[in-house]
């Protein structure tokens, strides 16, 4: 898959994300925000959601990811182009881990797909050890590319699309269905052999969701 394609795929993503309830931020990560896209790389993105709410997010995000067709999944052959939704924090837990240089080398340089409530410069404020490290940028076209495209206006249509089910699933009912999700999701997650070959790599709590195994050789 082209670079050019890739682009106007997260572009048509971001812009579906934003019906997703509680979702704050899609931001990418990853090989794309340091220019280092080859034609095997999958886009990486992190999803920030509301706090209290990660799990609920998350069945949205992965629902409507799915139905582009373009969901990297462990099962997944050809992982080219694919989206891999690998990180997700709740808005009151910004913290980007672990604080190491290979973290750094995919979260020094995110890209806004687009935001709310100024999640990004609360991620920028909150993890200034990421300046400590300054990853090469292999292609400054590419980079240049995104900053061309990126961040996304929010639309107003897909925010009252978005809007109905977030006053749906707020206060007792909303709690009671994020209790629910994230005992099935993190049940999932745990019991998965991926899981228990990755302790270190992939961390599943109630505001953070970390998916990051051991590259398979």
């Amino acid at each position: 898959m082209n670079y050019q394609r890739r682009v106007k795929n997260l572009k048509v993503l971001g812009y579906l994300l934003q019906i997703a309830p509680f979702v704050r931020a899609v931001i990418l990560t990853g090989s794309m925000t340091i220019g280092s896209t080859n034609e095997s790389s999958d886009i990486d993105l992190l999803i920030v959601t509301k706090e209290r709410r990660l799990y609920l997010a998350r069945f949205f995000v992965t629902l409507l990811t799915t139905l582009t067709g373009l969901r990297r999944t462990p099962k997944t052959k050809n992982p080219a182009g694919k989206f891999c939704l690998n990180y997700y924090l709740a808005a009151d837990n910004l913290d980007i881990r672990p604080h190491t240089a290979r973290c750094a080398r995919f979260h020094r340089h995110i890209i806004r797909v687009w935001d709310k409530d100024g999640i990004c410069e609360r991620i920028y404020r909150q993890n200034q050890w990421l300046r400590s490290f300054e990853p090469k940028i292999v292609d400054e076209n590419q980079i240049a590319i995104l900053k061309n495209n990126f961040p996304l206006d929010r639309w107003l249509t897909l925010s009252l699309i978005r809007l109905p089910l977030e006053i749906l699933l707020t206060g007792k009912l909303g709690n009671f269905a994020e209790d629910k999700f994230s005992k099935w999701q993190m049940s999932k997650i745990l019991n998965s052999k991926t899981r228990k070959d990755n302790k270190k790599t992939i961390v599943v709590r109630k505001n953070e969701l970390r998916l990051h195994p051991k590259k398979q050789t």
